[in-house]
């Protein structure tokens, strides 16, 4: 994936990031008679919207976000914006290539974050320290494989995914991502055990062996899901007939689950219209196993079971049929 893309992604909200509050619009200094005597020379606005840092690192400046950083813990200290945005440098500093200072921001959101979160760690009303440690754990990570290291980036989120095991989904769900970019292409795909299922009954990806197999991960409340439908419908219009079979894997993400599986329901005769072929397992562990921190995601299986291609981001139709096309070679 480009730097640019990465770059734009910084000027939209992070999946499970707090939103930030809005700076307060300054009001017009009425202008003084001339028996006041002269303007005082106007006070400069103060950066506490910390978007500003986002803008900076999208825009290459990875200077210019530490200054605002700095600023802000010198103006309200070690809080939690300046925990998030900590782990924005980390994450701009890996954009920017600056692996030494990548590493070094991720360290210590870990640290900060760890210590916010405490001992047991209290995830509730936490969501900034959460957010911030599954950024550093995956920046860190990356910072390792950068330097050719990848055996020692996967032993550090093997040990990252053992403490973090009671963590809430979406930081264990973040942590088994990074590990899949890193290691399951070429390997086995791991096998869905369904907690329940929609539409066509589903018993294992093994008893698909021989077939190449598109699994779509997906959550219907997602926005990002459903632009991704139409596209994704004519792809399986196109491809069921040349023997490709296509699963859509999701989880519960609310308590009602009962009203949560009619929404799921809802979504799939509706915002997708999958024919009666598709099945639709679902497994909260499978959802953790293939690294569904953000929906949706693809991974493209071949008739040996074997994954050829990890993609957990929104695909346009062009590289969703290439990535298929590769798999039918």
């Amino acid at each position: 994936m480009s730097r640019r893309f990465f770059a734009l992604a910084l000027l939209l909200p992070l999946a499970g990031a707090p939103a930030l509050a809005q700076s307060p619009v300054p009001t017009a200094t009425p202008t003084p008679s001339p028996a006041a005597g002269p303007a005082p020379a106007p006070t400069p606005p103060q950066m506490l919207d910390l978007r500003f840092l986002r803008f900076k690192i999208s825009a290459g400046d990875l200077p210019s976000a530490e200054s605002i950083l700095e600023t802000h813990r010198a103006e309200k200290g070690d809080d939690a914006e300046a925990l998030l945005c900590l782990s924005w440098l980390a994450r701009g500093a890996a954009l920017l290539g600056d692996w030494p200072a990548a590493s070094r921001y991720a360290k210590e959101a870990r640290a900060a974050a760890t210590a916010r979160l405490g001992n047991p760690p209290v995830f509730e009303n936490n969501s900034e320290a959460q957010y911030a440690l599954g950024t550093a754990i995956e920046v860190e990570a990356q910072s390792l494989a950068a330097a050719g290291k990848t055996p020692e980036a996967l032993r550090f989120l093997e040990t990252s995914a053992r403490e973090q095991e009671k963590a809430p989904y979406n930081l264990r769900a973040r942590i088994q991502k990074r590990r899949n970019q890193l290691e399951l292409v070429g390997k086995t795909a791991p096998e869905i055990r369904a907690e329940d299922h929609l539409r066509a009954d589903f018993a294992s990806l093994q008893s698909l062996r021989g077939k190449p197999v598109v699994l779509y991960f997906w959550w219907q409340a997602c926005g990002d899901c459903k632009a991704q439908a139409a596209a994704l419908r004519r792809v399986i219009d196109r491809y069921a007939a040349k023997g490709v079979t296509f699963v859509a894997p999701t989880r519960f993400y609310e308590d009602d689950r009962a009203a949560e599986r009619e929404k799921i329901a809802k979504a799939v005769a509706e915002t997708y219209a999958f024919p009666d072929s598709v099945a639709v397992p679902i497994s909260d562990e499978a959802m953790v196993r293939y690294g569904v921190s953000a929906t949706p995601t693809f991974a493209f299986v071949d008739r040996r079971g074997v994954v050829r291609q990890y993609l957990p981001y929104r695909m346009t139709e062009e590289r969703l049929s290439a990535a298929i096309d590769e798999l039918l070679k």
